[in-house]
């Protein structure tokens, strides 16, 4: 492997694309950096209000929100979980199923950092340690049951540069076909990769 920055290279870097990150900060820049963070934050708050006031008809809520409930100190990035209306965890493995088939972008799958998914979760050291001392190479489905969790993951939407009003409102529209359903297993069936 070679020595610093050059063992991080995969080949030949595409010098071809390198003029792109100039005319790119060069459109940043006509753009302007305080109208794209307003637009962002206008946008992540709207998402925000709209996916927190969406209630089962029981009351209860339709998403499990992870950081701060406004845009105050938040980027443009949200991570929830759907709830089904007995309060359970909606597994994100099926959400993104559902959104792939409705061609709607979004991060699924389980926390980037561990510990941040285990406080999410209320998972404690302890419990872990009991669940797990003797235990390894557990599958996903076998890791959630052992914890007693429906789902070891959550949902992220990221708002950007290019998201309008009309991306958030079809991932809103999205987000109501969970309204008073109890999605089931068989949505988890293996897919076919082609």
């Amino acid at each position: 492997m070679a020595d610093g920055a050059a063992a991080f290279e995969d080949g030949t870097i595409n010098y071809l694309h390198l003029p792109a990150v100039e005319i790119g900060l060069k459109h940043l820049l006509t753009i302007g950096m305080e109208t794209i963070h307003t637009r962002i934050v206008c946008l992540t708050g709207w998402l925000l209000d709209n996916l927190q006031s969406m209630k089962h008809r029981n009351g209860m809520p339709l998403i499990q929100l992870y950081g701060p409930r406004t845009t105050a100190l938040r980027g443009g990035t949200i991570a929830f979980n759907f709830l089904m209306p007995d309060g359970r965890i909606v597994d994100e493995r099926l959400i993104d199923r559902r959104a792939a088939r409705a061609r709607l972008s979004l991060r699924t799958g389980c926390f980037c950092n561990p510990g941040a998914g285990e406080a999410a979760f209320g998972i404690t050291k302890q419990l872990l340690r009991e669940r797990f001392e003797d235990k390894q190479n557990l599958s996903t489905d076998e890791y959630l049951i052992a914890l007693g969790l429906q789902s070891a993951g959550a949902i992220r939407i990221s708002l950007g540069l290019v998201t309008n009003v009309a991306d958030v409102s079809r991932f809103l529209q999205f987000a109501q076909s969970f309204l008073d359903t109890f999605p089931i297993e068989h949505d988890l069936s293996p897919r076919v990769h082609c």
